[in-house]
Order: structure tokens, then C-alpha cells, then sequence
């Protein structure tokens, strides 16, 4: 199979993004926005949903859709991101079967996942890595306020975002406050992935890209936008939009890509 560039990869990545961009991303309740845009179904509405849907996706995927992957995956884009049921692969605007290798937990935390961001990293042919956190995240603001009366188990993820929270100026208000920390937890899972994985990096082998999947128009940049905030660490948007992994971007695209409302960590 030919090796697709992290150029490409990311390239076809954002500009499948912005065209998806104008589609309407529902509010999950509990957030702090609106209501869900779908009624909550009973137990029985929902693995009715979940077989039938199967059935669709099978009735427009016949056999030979699963022929390049019976026996072996190849992306080349692992993706760390938020278990949040509004971040989905769709976003992308690309086929995902055997293109994303996608890890997920609250907050798209690294050091939560290391073994399977391991497995991507190291055992397939990843060569974008891409932290991507996304407006709203639960997660965040839960670990903003008391989060005492929790599970010991979310008590145990919440925790190890303590130090993004630290990190915060508390300027502005709540809402402001939790957006700037939700990019700031990806600069501190991108700079996790580095240590991880610094010598792939200097090999020039792996790109770790951080991202925020922008459903509320947070940056100004239309509902739905995939904006990147960080590679190898760099937060400067200039410097950003000047890095070789985006040279097969347009000037648009990259302005519609990348943006910032935090100071880097």
C-alpha cells in the first residue's frame, strides 16, 4: 500500500473539516448550553436505533468495502480525543474505517491511554498524532469545581488534569475561563506526547498535532471547525501556520485552521 504524507494526511484532514463545517453540532445537557437538539430514546428506542443503523450501514457498504483491512490495519492518523457523544470521526470528512486509529477518554487525556496511544504510535503507521479537545468539554469544567462527590474512577481522571487547571490566569468570566483551559489541556497532552515520543519526533518520523473541535464558534471561525492550536509544541499561530506539515494547505485553509485563545502553558 503507498504511504500517504503527514502532509497529506492532515492536509485532506482539514480540508474535509471545512467542508463539513456548516453542519450544526447538538449541545449535550448538563454542558451549560441548550437541551439536546434529539428526545432521549428508552433502552429499547436505542438498540433499536444502534441494529437498524447497523442494517443501513451494511445495505451502503457491500463486502468489498472491508477487503483492504481483513487482516491488518494502516492509518496513518491516530487521534486522542474526548469520550464527549458530540466528537465523532465524521468531522473529518473522511472514510475512518482503517484511516483513524481513535483513543478516547474524558478530557483526551495521554498519560490516561499511554498503552493505546502506544499501539498507534508505535505499531502502525501513524505518522500524525493529533490531541483534539473540543469547546464544551465536561470533563474540563468539571475539574474546575468540586468534584468531590464523584466515582473514585472519574475522581481518578479528573485529577490528572489538576495541572492545567493551575496553569489558569482566571481571567475573564466562568465561560471564558473554561474555554481557554480546554486549549490549554491540549498544549499539556501535546506536551505529554512529546516526552513520550520526542525521538520520533526528532526522526521527523511523527507530527503531534493539537486541535479543538470548535462546535460552539469559540474562535470565530464557523460551528463545526477543526482549529489547530499546536504542533511539536509550538502555540504561536504565525509560527503555526508557517510549519512545513500544513505546506499542502492554502492560504484560506490555513486561516480557517488555526487560531488560538490561550497563552501556551
Amino acid at each position: 500500500m503507498k504511504k500517504i504524507s503527514p502532509v497529506t494526511k492532515l492536509a485532506s484532514t482539514l480540508a474535509c473539516a471545512a467542508m463539513l463545517a456548516c453542519v450544526p453540532a447538538a449541545f449535550a445537557s448538563g454542558s451549560g448550553h441548550d437541551a439536546p437538539a434529539v428526545a432521549v430514546k428508552s433502552a429499547e428506542g436505542t438498540i433499536k436505533a444502534a441494529v437498524s443503523g447497523n442494517d443501513q450501514f451494511t445495505s451502503h457498504n457491500d463486502s468489498h468495502h472491508f477487503d483492504g483491512f481483513q487482516t491488518g490495519q494502516t492509518p496513518t492518523l491516530t487521534v486522542v480525543t474526548c469520550s464527549d457523544s458530540r466528537v465523532h470521526t465524521h468531522l473529518f470528512g473522511m472514510e475512518p474505517d482503517n484511516n483513524i486509529f481513535v483513543i478516547r477518554n474524558i478530557g483526551n487525556q495521554v498519560k490516561n491511554a499511554e498503552g493505546s496511544v502506544d499501539y498507534g504510535v508505535r505499531h502502525l503507521p501513524t505518522n500524525i498524532l493529533m490531541i483534539m479537545g473540543h469547546s464544551s468539554c465536561g470533563a474540563v469544567k468539571a475539574a474546575m469545581g468540586d468534584y468531590s462527590g464523584e466515582t473514585k474512577g472519574i475522581k481518578a481522571e479528573l485529577d490528572t488534569l489538576k495541572p492545567v487547571i493551575a496553569a489558569g490566569d482566571n481571567s475573564g468570566d466562568i465561560n471564558a475561563r473554561w474555554s481557554k483551559n480546554v486549549e490549554r489541556n491540549v498544549d499539556y497532552q501535546v506536551k505529554s506526547a512529546l516526552e513520550l515520543y520526542k525521538e520520533k519526533v526528532q526522526a521527523k518520523e511523527l507530527t503531534v498535532v493539537g486541535a479543538v473541535y470548535d462546535f460552539n464558534d469559540l474562535y470565530g471561525k464557523g460551528r463545526g471547525r477543526l482549529v489547530i492550536t499546536n504542533i511539536n509544541g509550538e502555540t504561536n499561530p504565525a509560527k503555526i501556520m508557517a510549519h512545513p506539515v500544513l505546506k499542502e494547505l492554502n492560504r484560506g485553509e490555513i486561516v480557517n485552521h488555526v487560531g488560538s485563545l490561550a497563552p501556551a502553558l
